[in-house]
């Protein structure tokens, strides 16, 4: 009951502004003059806290304007209301005494100026990061200094301590400051402190590390840009007594490490850290940092990959400086050019390049290092002959008997086309070894053969013989080749015939060596596919044959060459004559007897003929097939059709190797159907176009 009446009590003496309620104080409007003693005696009821004061000296009043429609000051607050109230009017609260049993706390009331020797709160400088304190507490500081001296800022803080109460005084031989001041002035003293207690301003040393970027690309691009920043400084007026520029720095490479080193004050090194911070970002696309890259090769060759990009790069990348700004950069080689180095036992490149310069060959390789398509090129070589080949000849011979002396005269005539040979009386020819002339013998061979026979088995006076030969052939050669696109491919059916070579040696020895003399079939072909599904084919055929046998130990037999080189461009999938030869040939040979074979009628008897006629066609066609499928499915269907030919040819006389041979294709054909993680199953687009649709 006291304690309600002693609120109402106060509440009748603010006039009814000020209203108390059981958990707070509400203030509407403008209430004025305020007694502290009420406050007081309010904050002790909310608070429950003891106060010792003398009514004769803590006197005063205080006014508080607050909104038409009030706020409410919670129970808790009135402790930190009082501490304000008591500020206006230069008093501060200062505690003795702790509630045991032997002791009673109270909160004495004191004037102000008597603060520095009643405050038991005392700060350390190092712990004010973290002081939040707004209250109106008073506040002893000790603050240690590092580099400021501590008379001049004492100097400097005492025009910023509260009247009446704040002070500032150094403490000799330790260079250190004691502050005291309500708890919010010493936060806004405390800042003055840090700011003026900095280091000397010299050069130093700061290492940045660099995250994305090469350190010695950066540094050039630095360097140019701080010299171009200097160059435009230069242009500027400057003021007179304006302190020297601090911007200026030294940025050299870090060794050893991806880091640049920066000289200079404060000032210039945050400004390279600022320019760091935006030039050392990320490069999209890029998978290294570093000056050494590595690629693998996927679809090309990498010395052919190698050479091509230093083709392109061998003088280096060309790179922009910046120049004064209004004026544009000029262009200039990179000293630094890239080097690409192929190792062709993994098949991969390596490239010593600035990240920068590697992103931009990265980008060329990616368009280079492609799985191109597959061309499969059938060709089929025909060859149709067509020979009529006639012979007659009549051979005619006389004996006048057989002597029985040698120096008897004896007359003999006769006609040699090569139908007999002359003989003895024993059949014996007399080339080899033969007698005295005694008849012919005839020589049997293909065709027919007329004889007239009178006497003896050799004394044949007429002898006709007659041979036609027709002959028809046809040859057909099939090879086949697959090659990728714009890569050159060569296939050879070739027949060798041995040819043995005598070389004279110096002293009478000789030695002998064996050569090969060549005949056959040699197609060697590019494709190249065009953007519209043709394909242009540059092809180099070449067709040898030997047309007989040599008539001159250790000379070549004769030898028949035919060769086409030609561009054609043909459809995909289509069958072509890329090529042709039709010739004729007709002969005629008369041997004969002079004067004799040139009587009518009884010439032909006195003659041989032989007519020969060949003619000769022959044709070469192509047939390229694009293989587009990115799984290599049409590819394996060639493969099987291939397969299943072979294997029908071989069935009558397979051996169990090649059976074991097919069995293990057919395996190889099931694992190769699954296709490889992450190929997409859809048909090859070459040339970057949508498939060709049949």
């Amino acid at each position: 009951m006291r304690k309600f009446a002693l609120l109402f009590a106060v509440a009748m003496v603010l006039g009814g502004s000020l209203r108390a309620q059981e958990d707070a104080l509400v203030l509407r409007g403008v209430t004025e003059n305020i007694p502290i003693g009420d406050m007081i005696q309010l904050t002790s009821e909310y608070q429950k806290i003891k106060f010792l004061y003398n009514p004769a000296t803590v006197r005063g009043e205080v006014t508080i304007v607050a909104p038409r429609e009030g706020f409410t000051v919670p129970r808790t607050a009135m402790f930190s209301v009082l501490q304000t109230f008591l500020k206006q009017n230069r008093f501060i609260l200062a505690p003795f005494g702790e509630d045991t049993a032997q002791s009673v706390r109270f909160y004495e009331i004191i004037p102000a100026a008597e603060a520095v020797t009643q405050s038991d709160k005392v700060v350390f400088l190092d712990q004010l990061n973290d002081w939040t304190d707004t209250s109106a507490d008073f506040v002893t500081l000790v603050v240690n200094l590092k580099y400021a001296d501590a008379n001049s800022v004492t100097g400097a803080l005492r025009n910023f301590t509260t009247r009446q109460g704040g002070m500032v005084q150094p403490i000799q031989g330790i260079n250190s400051l004691i502050v005291g001041d309500y708890s919010y002035n010493i936060r806004r003293m405390a800042k003055i402190i840090n700011l003026m207690d900095q280091p000397p301003r010299s050069p130093r040393l700061e290492v940045i590390n660099i995250n994305y970027i090469d350190a010695d690309e950066l540094v050039t691009s630095l360097n140019s840009l701080l010299t171009a920043r200097t160059q435009l400084l230069a242009q500027t007026p400057r003021r007179p007594g304006s302190p020297d520029d601090e911007t200026m720095v030294r940025v050299e490479v870090a060794p050893y490490v991806n880091a640049i080193m920066v000289t200079g004050y404060d000032a210039g090194i945050e400004l390279v850290r600022d320019l760091v911070g935006k030039l050392d970002q990320e490069i999209p696309g890029a998978v290294t940092t570093g000056k050494i890259h590595y690629y693998a090769c996927k679809n090309v060759v990498a010395e052919t990959l190698a050479a091509t990009l230093n083709e392109v790069l061998g003088v280096g990348l060309p790179t922009t400086q910046p120049g004064i700004p209004g004026q544009p950069g000029q262009q200039q080689n990179n000293p630094n050019s890239p080097v690409i180095v192929a190792d062709s036992t993994t098949n991969s490149l390596l490239v010593i390049a600035t990240p920068n310069d590697f992103n931009e060959i990265r980008k060329i390789i990616d368009k280079l290092d492609v799985r191109r398509p597959q061309v499969m090129i059938e060709a089929a070589i025909l060859e149709v002959t067509d020979d009529d080949d006639f012979q007659f000849g009549v051979e005619v011979a006389t004996v006048d008997g057989f002597a029985n002396e040698s120096s008897e005269p004896r007359l003999s005539f006769g006609t040699q086309f090569g139908f007999s040979e002359i003989v003895d009386s024993s059949g014996i020819p007399i080339g080899t070894g033969g007698g005295v002339p005694a008849g012919r013998n005839p020589i049997f061979g293909q065709g027919g053969l007329l004889t007239l026979n009178k006497g003896t088995a050799f004394d044949i006076p007429l002898l006709v013989r007659f041979l036609k030969t027709q002959s028809d052939t046809n040859v057909l050669q099939q090879p086949m080749l697959i090659t990728n696109d714009n890569e050159e491919a060569t296939i050879e059916i070739l027949s060798e015939i041995p040819r043995i070579e005598v070389t004279d040696i110096v002293g009478g020895n000789s030695r002998q060596s064996t050569t090969y003399d060549e005949a056959g079939i040699t197609l060697t072909v590019t494709p190249q596919i065009s953007a519209d599904g043709y394909v242009t084919l540059q092809i180099d055929l070449n067709i040898t044959n030997f047309v007989g046998e040599s008539a001159t130990p250790g000379v070549p037999p004769p030898r028949q060459v035919r060769r086409i080189t030609t561009f054609v461009t043909v459809p995909d999938s289509s069958t072509v004559v890329v090529g042709g030869l039709k010739s004729s040939t007709s002969s005629k040979t008369v041997t004969k007897i002079p004067l004799l074979g040139d009587i009518p009628l009884i010439g032909e008897l006195f003659k041989s003929q032989r007519t020969v006629e060949r003619r000769t066609n022959l044709y070469i066609f192509l047939r390229p097939k694009i293989l587009k499928d990115a799984n290599f499915a049409d590819y394996r269907e060639e493969s099987r059709k291939a397969m299943a030919n072979a294997k029908t040819d071989t069935a009558k006389n397979r051996t169990p190797q090649q059976d074991r041979w097919f069995d293990r294709y057919k395996e190889d054909e099931a694992a190769a159907r699954v296709a490889p993680p992450g190929t997409p199953d859809r048909t090859f687009d070459y040339q970057g176009l949508p498939p060709k649709k049949e």
